[in-house]
């Protein structure tokens, strides 16, 4: 489904992990297209007793552009499921947002050097 899924630091926190693997399928619903080049980290929120998840996604394109955002789900997005849906939503759509910026920069670069004769 996944290039890769790493569940991070869940020594003692099973429920939250199992939260994180319940929402790999719902994260997969939102990225579709390129889930095979996506990888995938889900781990406690630094305050993890709160039962807030961190989730990294990562993708390198063939050309060499490659980014990483890392988003969090709060305890309260549990409570629907379109809210985690959206979360998750929201950090692909920000991931994709970095990549189209490097792609566009370096569109940029490229019309800006000499043309050779």
């Amino acid at each position: 489904m996944f290039k890769n899924v790493e569940y991070a630091d869940f020594d003692r926190q099973p429920e939250l992990e199992a939260k994180a693997r319940e929402l790999t399928p719902i994260l997969a619903n939102e990225i579709r297209t390129w889930r095979e080049d996506v990888s995938v980290r889900w781990s406690p929120h630094k305050d993890s007793s709160s039962g807030v998840l961190d989730l990294t996604l990562s993708l390198a394109l063939p050309n060499g552009v490659a980014e990483m955002r890392t988003g969090t789900l709060l305890a309260e997005d549990f409570e629907r499921e379109r809210r985690l849906a959206s979360r998750c939503g929201q950090v692909w759509s920000d991931l994709l947002g970095g990549l189209i910026g490097q792609l566009d920069n370096r569109v940029q670069e490229f019309f800006l050097e000499p043309a050779e004769a």
